[in-house]
């Protein structure tokens, strides 16, 4: 076998060694590519039974629709990633404005359109999805949002000045702007947002600030976010960042990969949250992933520093209460920047009765406030999460809830959110509890001040 392989390779034209050397490299990379990026996913963020590679989409057992390099599936929310090893050529290095156009046309423009294919077909009735090792993608929390990965396995200069520039994209309902990168980003990710929430959040926050962040590398918006949490504001017109910013995140990866002393991870919102009452949450919500925990995750993680720890304060204190007296304790929050609100109760109570309660309090807070969506959360005094709700539907008058919030006040809110169980006026020993929770004063809030 080794004589008739020296055999063929000696008979291959000295002209087509350059070609092939060329090839193999490309398939080194490709291969390399897939490797990581699975690895990667599977191992750091979101484990082997939610990625899949090669995925092929079948409309019938013998039609191939397109195929999908990997995909990652968490509740309801989808990654098609896209992976080419396409690099720029000497021409572009050089700064030859047609040849960039046209590397940029392959190398991505290209993987964002089979992307952007497969993401629209995913969708589709009657398509069977089945990965390279014979694993069948099943979406059992349906779809809500496909994020679209053009990963690159080349450092490729000025990446995110050439996608503001040069790429065209669908727009969709639920396919969310496309995100290019290339692998040494990617990476970086993975490495420092280890949490499938963490992960998810920050990239829904950058696709959807997509046209307002202007910076040379991605890495430095990362690095900004590790510290200060990526916020804009809707009257933000956009945010320019400096190379600067990125040497937090070079030390923590440097110290990481060769082992020398420093820190590890920069500090910001990887070390501030996770010991707090609401950073047990957001772990209760990745140990048991859906399609409403995962949306009150997004935005518990867009709180403010400020909001977050003293919202984590005030559930401290009432878990404190509940575990004294086993009863229910009551904490409203209002989300002033997120247009919408949290109520939390925490009891022993996993009756139905307690559940209808927890949602007619959500439900008449939710119609006060005059926003769209409200969240309903069930604590035990453990701080584990029992169950939550979402309240999705447009603010609507009513007579008959108009009268029954008549004694409920406005949340006073703060910059991102404002814990609120206080009144701000006399109330009533038998009028109904300003907190909504839909009893007498006498018999909620007034005994609560009363044990204090």
């Amino acid at each position: 076998s080794c004589a008739l392989f020296l055999h063929f390779i000696m008979a291959i034209p000295r002209r087509c060694w350059t070609k092939l050397s060329q090839l193999a490299r490309n398939v080194k990379q490709i291969f390399s590519l897939y490797q990581h990026c699975r690895q990667t996913f599977c191992s750091q963020v979101f484990g082997p039974e939610n990625v899949f590679t090669g995925v092929k989409i079948y409309e019938s057992k013998s039609k191939i629709l397109g195929e999908i390099d990997v995909l990652v599936k968490f509740a309801n929310r989808i990654i098609v990633l896209q992976a080419k090893s396409k690099r720029l050529t000497i021409e572009s290095r050089k700064g030859n404005d047609g040849q960039i156009k046209d590397d940029f046309k392959k190398g991505i423009q290209g993987s964002y359109d089979q992307g952007f294919a497969c993401a629209e077909l995913i969708q589709r009735d009657k398509i069977n999805l089945v990965a390279s090792d014979s694993r069948v993608v099943t979406f059992e929390h349906g779809v809500r949002d496909v994020y679209i990965l053009c990963v690159l396995s080349d450092h490729y200069p000025a990446l995110s000045f050439q996608a503001r520039q040069f790429l065209k994209f669908n727009f969709s309902s639920n396919v969310r702007h496309p995100f290019v990168l290339d692998i040494f980003t990617l990476d970086a990710m993975a490495e420092m947002l280890q949490s499938p929430l963490y992960f998810l959040s920050y990239l829904d926050r950058r696709v959807s600030y997509a046209g307002r962040l202007i910076a040379s590398d991605e890495l430095t918006i990362l690095s900004y976010h590790l510290k200060y949490n990526l916020w804009l504001d809707d009257d933000c017109g956009g945010m320019c960042f400096s190379d600067d910013i990125a040497t937090d995140l070079d030390v923590a990866m440097t110290v990481r990969r060769r082992g020398i002393k420093g820190d590890s991870t920069p500090d910001g919102i990887l070390t501030r949250f996770s010991a707090t009452s609401i950073g047990s949450i957001i772990k209760d919500i990745e140990n048991n992933p859906s399609s409403v925990s995962l949306d009150l995750g997004f935005v518990l993680l867009k709180l403010s520093e400020e909001t977050f720890i003293e919202a984590s304060n005030s559930l401290d204190k009432i878990i404190a209460l509940a575990k004294k007296d086993h009863k229910n304790h009551t904490l409203t929050i209002g989300l002033s920047s997120q247009d919408t609100g949290i109520v939390i109760y925490c009891n022993d109570s996993s009756t139905l009765k307690a559940r209808v309660d927890l949602y007619r309090h959500c439900e008449w807070r939710k119609y006060k406030e005059k926003v769209n969506t409200w969240f309903g959360i069930n604590l035990r005094p453990n701080v584990s999460l029992r169950y939550c709700f979402f309240l999705n539907n447009k603010w609507q008058p009513s007579n008959d809830l108009s009268e029954k919030t008549k004694n409920i006040q406005l949340i006073a809110k703060a910059s991102g959110a404002a814990p609120s169980n206080t009144t701000q006026h006399k109330v009533g020993r038998n009028s109904l509890c300003p907190c909504g929770s839909g009893i007498k004063y006498k018999k909620c809030c007034l005994i609560k001040s009363k044990q204090r």
